[in-house]
C-alpha cells in the first residue's frame, strides 16, 4: 500500500467512524435531510423499500430524515428539474426560513441505468460494491456515498450538497472548507482523456473562483481553453456540487411566493420539455467568466426551446452574481460505474487496484475463488465457472458451465451452459412469473438496431428471419433498450431457457417453427421488464441468498473447528433471526458428529445473547441437544460393544457385597469426559482413597423370589419396589432418587435399553428371580471424590458377578461411562478407573467412541508412598457441588474449540506426565506445585470451579501447604492439599478448626490405598 492508498484507506475509516457515530450518537453532526431523486413513483417506492430496510436494521443516521422524490407528474424532468422538485417537497416539510439553515444532501438517482440494465430495477444507486462494510453487510454505491460524505455536516453551518448517484468518491472531509463560499465544485485531477467524458473546471489563477465550467468538451477545446496542465491533467467535475444558503434562497424564490411553492412556477422549471440539467443549467451560471450568451448555447438535456431559454434567463438573473469556488480533493479517488463494460473491467481487471479499500473478489459467497468476482453468490462445488465471470445475487447448482466474460445476476441455474460474452439477468415480475434478459457484455442498450447485440445486430436478426421492425418495436425508437425480445415465464428455469433460446436464434440458424412460436409470444423489452419488476420479490430473493450463504459459511466454520465468535464474524451471521436458527437446527438435525453437536451448542450460545421472539426452543434446549448427540453415540457404541450374555445370565449366588474406595483426581480433568476424550483422548492421574480407614462405597445385591426389582438407597433412606420395566428405563432425571440405580440396571445390560415386548417378569424368569439392589456411601453428597460413578461401578460389578457375567474392568469402565450418559450427568471415566482398584494410577485413552482405558499402576517405593500419604490431606469445604453444572461449562468450551481452553487442557494432560515423573523421583514438593498449576488451569476453564469460600480456605492454610486443588470438577465438595514437608495433618486440622469451627469446614481422615 503506497502513501496515497494509505491516506485514502484511513480517510475511508474516518468516514465510517463519522457515519457509525451518526447511527448511535444523538449529538453527532449529521445531515438534517437526505434526499434521493427517482425517475418515477415506482422507482421511488423501490428506493423507499431499501432505505426502510436500513432504518429497521439501525443502519440509518438517527437524526437524519429521508425523502425519496420522484419526477413531477411522471415526466422526465432532468436533474435540474429534479432539484427544483426536491426544494418544493422540502418546503412542504420545513418553513423557508428554517430550510435555508438546514444541512441537506441530495443524491440524484433518477436514471434508468440503461447501460447497466441489471441495476434498472433496484436503481444503480443501490447496485453492489465489492466490499463488506464494517458492520458485515455488503455495501452499495448508496452506502459508500453516505459514508464518504458523513464527515461533512460537522464542517458546515448549512447548505446543500448535490451528489450523482452513479459514482464513488473517496476523499477526506478535512480537505473541505465550505463555510464562507456561495457554492463549490468538488474536483480532483484526472487525465484529459477522462475529462472529455465529464465536466471540467478552469480555476481563476488568482483566487479560488472557477472561471469556466466546460461540460463534456473535446480534448482540443479543453486545451484551447487552458484547462489542461503540464501533466496533461484537468480539474474534473466529480458531480459533487455544494450550494450555500444564498443560492438556495434564490432557487426557492424562483418557484415560490413568500416561501410557499406555487405550482405553476414549479412546473415551469420541472417539466419534460425544458428538462433542466443540474450542471448545464444551474452550475454553469455560477462560473466567474460565464456569459449569458454562452449559457444560452449550452447543450440541453433534450432540445432547445423557447421555454428553456426563458428558464435559463430567469436562473441567470437569480444566481449568476454568485460565484462557485474550486475545492480540489487530493489525494482522492473517483470511481465511475457507467456501463456494463466498465463494470466488468472494474471487477475483473482493476479490482486489485482497490484492495486498499478492502475490495475483494469474494463477497458473501460460500465458494471463494482467486479469480473472477462473486457477490452474494451461492455456488455448487460441482459447477464449472470460468476465470472471467462475475456472479451476483445468484444460485449456481451442479452441472452448470459458465464460459468466459459472463455476468450472472439474479438467476438460479442448473444443468445449463452459459455462452461467452453475455449478461444473464432474471427479474421476478407478477406472482410466480419471471423475465430473463440476455444481452452482450459489450452491448450499449441505448444504441440502435444497427449496433452490436449479442453475436450480431437486431437489424441482421430481423432480416435473417424475414421479420418486420414492428415485430420487435412499438412506435418507439428502434433501440436495444426498447426491443421486445424477452418472454414472461412461470418459472425462473423456463425464463432462463427462453433467454438462451433467444441467444441461439441470434447466433445461429433455427427452424421457422421456432421463430414463429417466439413471435406469437407476448414479449417485453429491457425497458418494460424493469418497469414491471417485483422489487419486494427481488429483495427477498437477494436476502434469502445472503442468508443461506451466511448459514453455509457459518456451518463450514463450525465444521472446521473454528471458535464460535470467529465463525460469526467470518460468516457475517451477526443478526440471527428465528428463521435462521430454525434452518441451523435443521442442518444440525441432519448432520453427523461432531458438526451436529457444535451447531446445537452454537445455537445455545447465540440464544443466550439474543432473545429470539417467538422462538420454539430456548438456549438450554439446544445445549441439551448437543449433549444428547454425545449420549446417543455413547449408548450406541457401548451397547453394541458389550452385549449382555443371555446364555449365561442366571443367579450363581444369592447375595453379594461389593465395597470400593473413593478416588482423588490429582490431575487430568476434564480430559476424561465426553466429548473431549472422544475427539482427543484423555489422560488422568488418580489414586484410590480410604476415608476414616474404610472403603466408603458399599453395594449389596440379592436374589428375590418375587419377579420384582427392589431399589434402596441407605443414604437417602429410600426404598421402592418396581414391577414395570418402562419405569426402570426412565433414568434421565437427575432429581430421581433412584436415577443411578436405574441407570446401572440399563447400562449393565440387565434391563434392555429399548427392546419392546419384554416385561420385567420375563427378565426375572430368565435370571431365576427378582433382584434387590441397595447402595450406601459414607461420603457427603457432592463430594468431588467420584462417589456416584464409583457407586455405579460397584453396582455393575455386583450385578454382573451375581448373574455370572464377565466382570473385567474394561466392561465396567465402559458401562459406568454409559450410565453417566443415561443419567445426563455427563461424567467421564476417571472415577470408576480411580476407585475400582487400589493404587496410584496414570491412565489414558485414544480418540474414538469406544474409550478403551489404558491403565499404568505406579509402583512407587514404600518410602515415597508413605511420604505422599502423610503429606496428602482432604479438606471438606462445607459446600455441596453439582458436577453436571461445573463440568458442562468446561466441556462447552471444548465443543466451542475455544483456543485458550484447549490449550489449558493440553497443558493439564502434560502435567499428568510431569507429576508421575516427580512421584517416581520422590519429589512430593514439586508434585504439589504441579497440582497447584493444574488448579489454576481448571479455574481458567471455568470460573465456577472455585469460589470465594474455597479460595479463603486455601488462604487460611497457605503457609502450611506446597500444593492445592479441588476434587472433581469443583464448585464445592472436597479440597486436596499437599502439606509442606514436616507439617502434620494435626497442624492442618488445628488451623482449619481455629478459623472454621462448627461451620462444616473440616479436615477429613483419609489414606491413599496403595
Amino acid at each position: 500500500m503506497n502513501n496515497k492508498e494509505y491516506f485514502l484507506s484511513q480517510s475511508y475509516q474516518d468516514s465510517w467512524n463519522s457515519f457509525n457515530d451518526s447511527l448511535r450518537d444523538k449529538n453527532a453532526q449529521c445531515w438534517d435531510w437526505i434526499i434521493i431523486t427517482a425517475s418515477n413513483e415506482r422507482q421511488a417506492e423501490t428506493y423507499r423499500i431499501q432505505i426502510e430496510k436500513r432504518v429497521s436494521n439501525n443502519t440509518w443516521p438517527i437524526n437524519s430524515k429521508y425523502m425519496v422524490v420522484s419526477d413531477l407528474d411522471g415526466e422526465r424532468i432532468g436533474s435540474g428539474g429534479a432539484t427544483f422538485n426536491v426544494i418544493s417537497e422540502l418546503l412542504k416539510n420545513e418553513p423557508c426560513a428554517e430550510l435555508i439553515n438546514k444541512k441537506i444532501l441530495i443524491l440524484h438517482s433518477g436514471g434508468d441505468s440503461k447501460r447497466i440494465p441489471q441495476y434498472s430495477a433496484c436503481g444503480k444507486l443501490f447496485s453492489p460494491v465489492p466490499r463488506c462494510m464494517p458492520n458485515g453487510e455488503r455495501s452499495t454505491i448508496f452506502d459508500e456515498l453516505l459514508m464518504s460524505v458523513a464527515g461533512i455536516p460537522a464542517r458546515i453551518k448549512s447548505g446543500m450538497l448535490v451528489v450523482p448517484g452513479d459514482t464513488g468518491l473517496l476523499f477526506n472531509s478535512l480537505q473541505l472548507d465550505l463555510q464562507d463560499c456561495d457554492a463549490a465544485g468538488l474536483s480532483m485531477k484526472a487525465s484529459v482523456v477522462e475529462g472529455k467524458q465529464h465536466g471540467v473546471f478552469i480555476k481563476n489563477t488568482e483566487s479560488k473562483k472557477i472561471d469556466y465550467f466546460l461540460h463534456k468538451q473535446s480534448e482540443k477545446k479543453l486545451r484551447e481553453m487552458g484547462a489542461v496542465d503540464s501533466f496533461n491533467n484537468v480539474d474534473i467535475d466529480t458531480g459533487c456540487i455544494w450550494l450555500g444558503k444564498n443560492i438556495i434562497s434564490e432557487l426557492i424564490k424562483l418557484i415560490s411566493e413568500d416561501g410557499i411553492v406555487v405550482s405553476n412556477k414549479l412546473k415551469k422549471y420541472a417539466n419534460s420539455k425544458v428538462c433542466l440539467n443540474f450542471y448545464a443549467d444551474i452550475v454553469y451560471p455560477l462560473a466567474n467568466k460565464s456569459t449569458l450568451e454562452q449559457y444560452y448555447q449550452e447543450i440541453p438535456e433534450t432540445t432547445f426551446s423557447d421555454e428553456l431559454i426563458q428558464c435559463r434567463t430567469e436562473i441567470w438573473n437569480a444566481i449568476s452574481r454568485y460565484n462557485i469556488e474550486l475545492v480540489r480533493l487530493s489525494p482522492s479517488k473517483y470511481i465511475h460505474y457507467g456501463s456494463t463494460t466498465e463494470l466488468f473491467r472494474l471487477l475483473m481487471w482493476d479490482l486489485d487496484d482497490y484492495k486498499f479499500l478492502d475490495w475483494k473478489r469474494n463477497i458473501l459467497t460460500n465458494c471463494c475463488s482467486s479469480y473472477g468476482a462473486r457477490n452474494n453468490a451461492l455456488i455448487s462445488e460441482l459447477a464449472n465457472i470460468s476465470a472471467n465471470a462475475y456472479i451476483e445475487d445468484s444460485i449456481i447448482n451442479e452441472n452448470v458451465v459458465v464460459n468466459e466474460n459472463v455476468i450472472l445476476s439474479n438467476v438460479e441455474l442448473k444443468d445449463t451452459i452459459i455462452p461467452s460474452n453475455v449478461v444473464l439477468h432474471c427479474l421476478p415480475v407478477d406472482r410466480n412469473s419471471y423475465i430473463c434478459r440476455i444481452y452482450g457484455i459489450n452491448d450499449n442498450p441505448k444504441n440502435s438496431a444497427d449496433t452490436e447485440f449479442l453475436t450480431s445486430t437486431l437489424h441482421k436478426f430481423i432480416t435473417k428471419y424475414n421479420m418486420d421492425y414492428k415485430d420487435i418495436w412499438d412506435d418507439s425508437f428502434p433501440s436495444i433498450w426498447n426491443a421486445n425480445l424477452y418472454t414472461k415465464e412461470t418459472s425462473m428455469q423456463a425464463a432462463v431457457a427462453s433467454a438462451l433460446n433467444l441467444y441461439r436464434m441470434i447466433s445461429e440458424e433455427v427452424s421457422f417453427e421456432e421463430v414463429e412460436s417466439w413471435k406469437k409470444r407476448e414479449r417485453y423489452s429491457l425497458n418494460e421488464s424493469f418497469n414491471i419488476a417485483n422489487m419486494q420479490a427481488i429483495l427477498k430473493w437477494q436476502g434469502n441468498i445472503k442468508e443461506n450463504i451466511k448459514i453455509q459459511n457459518f456451518v463450514q466454520g463450525i465444521s472446521e473447528g473454528k471458535k464460535l465468535s470467529d465463525v460469526i464474524n467470518i460468516s457475517g451471521l451477526t443478526n440471527i433471526t428465528v428463521d435462521v436458527s430454525d434452518k441451523l437446527k435443521s442442518i444440525a438435525d441432519n448432520s453427523e458428529f461432531p458438526l451436529n453437536m457444535r451447531l446445537y451448542l452454537a445455537l445455545s450460545d447465540i440464544g443466550r445473547k439474543i432473545e429470539f421472539k417467538n422462538a420454539k426452543y430456548d438456549s438450554m434446549y439446544y445445549e441439551d441437544k448437543a449433549y444428547e448427540v454425545i449420549r446417543n453415540n455413547v449408548i450406541d457404541t457401548v451397547t453394541k460393544s458389550y452385549v449382555w450374555d443371555k446364555s449365561n445370565s442366571k443367579f450363581i449366588q444369592d447375595d453379594i457385597i461389593v465395597k470400593l474406595p473413593v478416588r482423588v483426581n490429582f490431575c487430568g480433568s476434564p480430559s476424561d469426559a465426553a466429548p473431549y476424550c472422544i475427539e482427543h483422548g484423555g489422560t488422568m492421574l488418580d489414586a484410590a482413597l480410604l476415608l476414616k480407614g474404610d472403603k466408603p462405597i458399599e453395594v449389596v445385591v440379592k436374589r428375590l423370589e418375587e419377579p420384582v426389582i427392589i431399589l434402596e438407597s441407605f443414604d437417602l433412606n429410600s426404598k421402592k419396589v418396581f414391577n414395570c420395566i418402562e419405569e426402570l428405563r426412565e433414568c434421565n432425571n437427575p432429581y430421581d432418587t433412584f436415577a443411578l440405580h436405574k441407570a446401572v440396571l440399563v447400562a449393565s445390560g440387565l434391563i434392555p435399553i429399548d427392546i419392546a415386548g419384554i416385561s420385567l417378569s420375563d427378565i426375572c424368569n430368565m435370571i431365576g428371580g427378582g433382584l434387590y439392589l441397595s447402595t450406601k456411601a459414607d461420603v457427603p453428597k457432592g463430594s468431588g471424590l467420584g462417589t456416584s460413578s464409583i457407586i455405579a461401578a460397584a453396582c455393575i460389578k455386583a450385578i454382573r458377578e451375581i448373574l455370572g457375567q464377565d466382570i473385567s474392568e474394561d466392561i465396567i469402565y465402559a458401562q459406568v461411562f454409559l450410565a453417566e450418559q443415561l443419567m445426563t450427568t455427563g461424567g467421564g471415566w476417571q472415577d470408576q478407573v480411580g476407585g475400582l482398584t487400589a493404587g496410584v494410577k496414570l491412565f489414558y485413552s485414544y480418540p474414538g467412541w469406544n474409550q478403551k482405558i489404558n491403565v499404568e499402576y505406579l509402583k512407587l517405593p514404600k518410602n515415597i508412598e508413605k511420604e505422599l500419604d502423610e503429606r496428602f490431606a482432604l479438606i471438606f469445604s462445607g459446600q455441596q457441588r453439582l458436577a453436571r453444572n461445573v463440568l458442562r461449562e468446561e466441556l462447552n468450551q471444548c465443543i466451542r474449540n475455544d483456543a485458550a481452553a484447549m490449550e489449558a487442557i493440553e497443558r493439564i494432560r502434560q502435567l499428568c506426565m510431569l507429576m508421575k515423573y516427580q512421584l517416581y523421583r520422590g519429589n512430593i514438593t514439586e508434585f504439589g506445585q504441579y497440582l497447584s498449576e493444574q488448579f489454576e488451569l481448571v479455574k481458567k476453564l471455568d470460573k465456577g470451579a472455585s469460589n470465594t469460600c474455597i479460595e479463603y480456605i486455601f488462604d487460611v492454610c497457605d503457609d502450611l501447604i506446597d500444593g492445592k486443588s479441588i476434587c472433581g470438577a469443583g464448585g464445592g465438595g472436597f479440597l486436596q492439599v499437599i502439606l509442606k514437608k514436616g507439617v502434620t495433618k494435626e497442624q492442618l486440622k488445628a488451623r482449619i478448626n481455629s478459623e472454621f469451627l462448627d461451620c462444616g469446614v473440616e479436615v477429613w481422615d483419609c489414606n491413599i490405598l496403595f
